[in-house]
């Protein structure tokens, strides 16, 4: 597979965003007979009309999401208030995209159609296809959970590597856009299947705070909603880390690490969920992804220090898993899903994980990445079945 990148900081000139982002794309690779571009946007400009003039451009399907904070990643390091595009060619590979309606009113049946029509699309370009992996970007809609949006699109596949995010703005959590060859809207998924010669592999990293609680375990509990810890009121067990107390009125910069509880889907590898807000009423804590009945939990406080270290260790492992991987597959593209959190948390060090991407990925390796309101990946693979999750707070990436 060939691919390559290519940056805009024009916001408001669409037509002169499109020629320079499509100019770049052209001087770099010459396109094979199949593909696709991954167009990450700002959600202030008219992405979807960019991702149209692109699309018209290049002659072939652009999908993408809006990221939060104004940042992205490429092989350049980190970029701010910019545009960036990934354009995926392969004469091997084959690609197919679609995308929902609104999914307010029933999105598990929006979730199922646009799949399915992506995997019909699939099926037009050769009956014999089957996807190999599936990249899922959405929004966050008050109908559905975004885990439960992930446990649905795994099902649909069949437990194929979903790798993707939940779309990002600028912390106000309602601007957020998806968006297709010109359809874009703040409350649609969109699926990319990619089908051929494709061997992906997928790394995450999460944060690790230097200060943390004793584990414990969650008694009750309902989605995003931890009401007891241990058989206590949740909000007595954030009471008891030092830098909490009842005046605090932001959680963000607080990971609980979640031990799921044992299932067919679950290998055991602990992830991370964010916090969000308290009720000192209720002692109910909710956090921005959800958090079963019977986890252990424990609690950490991050810095911007725990991002570098979490984010150079991520690439040093997904890199070793590169080079082991060997055989006669060419690994060319990087993805990155990181978490808006880590932007925060890096404070006046923002281009950390851009510097880090920079230094750390070879020439050969081209890289696109953004910061996500979620981030989906698997925690392992096995005989091409994913354990796929939704992650708060991490560095998720995929190679192919």
């Amino acid at each position: 597979m060939k691919s390559a990148t290519a940056i805009s900081y024009e916001l408001d000139d669409i037509a002169a965003a499109a020629k320079e982002l499509t100019d770049q794309i052209r001087e770099k690779i010459e396109l094979c007979k199949n593909t696709v571009a991954i167009l990450h946007g700002q959600p202030d400009m008219e992405i979807g009309e960019l991702s149209k003039a692109v699309s018209e451009e290049l002659g072939c399907h652009v999908i993408g999401g809006t990221t939060a904070a104004g940042a992205s990643l490429t092989n350049d390091g980190y970029h701010e208030l910019a545009v960036s595009l990934l354009v995926l060619s392969a004469d091997d590979c084959l690609f197919s995209t679609a995308i929902s309606g609104s999914m307010e009113a029933d999105p598990e049946k929006e979730i199922a159609q646009t799949y399915q029509k992506a995997y019909g699309s699939l099926k037009e370009l050769d009956p014999g296809a089957e996807p190999k992996m599936v990249i899922c970007i959405a929004t966050l809609v008050g109908s559905i959970a975004a885990d439960n949006i992930l446990i649905k699109a795994s099902d649909l596949c069949g437990s194929l590597p979903v790798f993707g995010y939940m779309a990002g703005d600028d912390f106000e959590f309602s601007k957020q856009q998806v968006y297709l060859d010109g359809e874009s809207g703040g409350d649609k998924l969109a699926f990319l299947l990619i089908s051929g010669n494709i061997k992906p592999v997928f790394q995450t990293a999460n944060l690790a705070g230097k200060k943390a609680l004793e584990k414990k375990l969650v008694t009750k509990a309902h989605d995003n909603i931890i009401c007891e810890i241990d058989g206590n009121p949740a909000y007595e067990y954030i009471k008891e880390f030092p830098f909490i107390d009842d005046e605090t009125t932001v959680l963000f910069n607080y990971q609980f690490f979640v031990e799921m509880p044992s299932d067919a889907d679950n290998d055991g590898i602990p992830v991370s969920r964010a916090l969000n807000t308290y009720d000192k009423e209720t002692g109910e804590v909710t956090c921005f992804a959800n958090v079963p009945e019977g986890s252990h939990i424990g609690l950490l406080y991050c810095t911007g220090d725990d991002v570098a270290v979490t984010s150079e260790a991520g690439i040093n492992d997904f890199m070793a898993k590169i080079n082991a991987a060997g055989g006669d597959y060419e690994y060319t593209t990087v993805i990155i899903a990181t978490c808006s959190l880590r932007n925060m948390f890096l404070a006046d060090m923002k281009s950390k994980e851009g510097d880090l991407v920079k230094a750390m990925f070879p020439e050969n390796l081209t890289v696109s990445g953004l910061y996500a309101f979620g981030e989906i990946a698997p925690t392992s693979v096995v005989a091409d079945k994913a354990v796929n999750r939704f992650h708060n707070a991490t560095f998720t990436v995929c190679a192919f």
